[in-house]
């Protein structure tokens, strides 16, 4: 299963000849950061992952310099939050156009320092060079101090799915962006879910950020798992507000909010039902809601409903869907436009 998604064959033909540290603890694909078990009396685990910030300026996604700082410090520290760590630091390497400008250097920069003073790390150090085009990449690095070790596979048919948050906002910036070119600014400043993966740490059997969109996130959980997804009935009360106004303005089906490839940043995770009451008792009490989605299933399909019935969701289409338009959005935008015409027969 993991094969027929484009991006997966592409890291498994990188990897290959590559091999594997024996204090490692998840797999290949398994975990949004990698896990090394250190050899300390309490088995601390150091978890690592790095990103990179390229299509997203070279698309005009990310145009506006502050974003793209705070950014860089969040896709990193998001990772983090996915396995419950604390973050001890961020590593930047930017390479900076030869011809930027102070004021568009000065906003980046404090971009970043925002990001880590929200989050309460710091820049440990990094790496500056120029080139032809702006290129941003982070390696966070985080701890573990005892606990349970989260990672994406472990969940199990009937466990509760749930978002750390409003989903949808990612691919709505996409939209104005990338679709519509509005002037109009999208309020777009997602924050690292670091205090809640922790507390999910606690109770969870499986974990993701929604980096990707919240169907390539469920596309990825099923096919390790080998478990599929339900959506509840009312799983459009989950997308945030703005991103609903704006998919309703230009008449788009809301359920394209969870399809596009752009995310929010939240988590997606799976609580036993055993789990469930503490769980929420335990979210309530650092007035935090985690909105409930779904249920995973013993049938490995996702299930979304609408239009008055329930459809299978083709993950392997949406995902590769980028590959094959060649990221022409417009293509894009209409074969997921075309989908939505099918499920409407």
């Amino acid at each position: 299963m993991m094969n027929s998604i484009e991006e997966n064959q592409i890291i498994n033909s990188l990897v290959k000849d590559f091999n594997r540290s024996p204090l490692q603890i998840n797999q290949l694909h398994s975990s949004d950061s990698e896990l090394i078990r250190l050899k300390t009396n309490d088995n601390s685990i150091l978890t690592v992952t790095t990103d990179s910030i390229v299509e997203e300026i070279g698309l005009g996604l990310y145009d506006d310099p502050y974003l793209i700082g705070w950014m860089i410090v969040m896709v990193n520290l998001s990772d983090l939050a996915a396995v419950g760590a604390d973050p001890l630091g961020i590593l930047i390497s930017e390479i900076l156009p030869n011809n930027l400008d102070d004021d568009f250097k000065n906003k980046l920069q404090k971009g970043i320092s925002d990001a880590c003073n929200a989050n309460g790390t710091y820049v440990l150090g990094g790496d500056t060079n120029f080139g032809d085009q702006l290129i941003l990449n982070g390696t966070a690095v985080g701890i573990i101090s005892g606990g349970n070790v989260i990672s994406r596979v472990g969940c199990k048919p009937d466990d509760i799915l749930y978002t750390s948050g409003n989903i949808g906002s990612g691919n709505a910036l996409a939209l104005t962006k990338l679709v519509y070119k509005s002037e109009q600014e999208y309020k777009y400043k997602p924050m690292a879910r670091l205090r809640e993966g922790k507390l999910i740490r606690k109770y969870t059997n499986a974990c993701m950020d929604t980096s990707d969109g919240v169907i390539s996130t469920l596309d990825q959980l099923m096919r390790l798992n080998n478990f599929g997804f339900t959506f509840v009935d009312n799983w459009s009360t989950s997308l945030e507000t703005n991103s609903k106004i704006l998919f309703e303005k230009y008449n788009l089906p809301l359920w394209l909010l969870l399809a596009g490839q752009h995310g929010e940043f939240e988590l997606l995770f799976t609580i036993p039902k055993s789990n469930e009451i503490d769980f929420l008792k335990s979210a309530s009490d650092i007035n935090w809601n985690p909105i409930k989605i779904g249920k995973a299933t013993k049938q490995c399909e996702i299930i979304l409903p609408i239009y008055e019935k329930k459809v299978s969701l083709d993950g392997q289409k949406i995902r590769n869907l980028a590959n094959i338009t060649d990221l022409n959005i417009s293509k894009y935008l209409q074969s997921l436009l075309d989908l939505d015409k099918s499920f409407r027969q």
